[in-house]
């Protein structure tokens, strides 16, 4: 899957990465990444 499925919806969200697993890293401060850029790093 691409990570430019922000490009169509900003609100969405990708199927194997979950917007609440990026928001638990971020208040763990695990990760200071926006989410879109969370999940392309996933990805690679």
């Amino acid at each position: 899957m691409d990570a430019d499925l922000s490009l169509g919806d900003p609100w969405g969200e990708h199927p194997d990465h979950p917007v609440a697993d990026w928001q638990a890293e971020v208040a763990a401060s695990d990760t200071r990444l926006g989410y879109w850029a969370w999940v392309a790093a996933r990805l690679d």
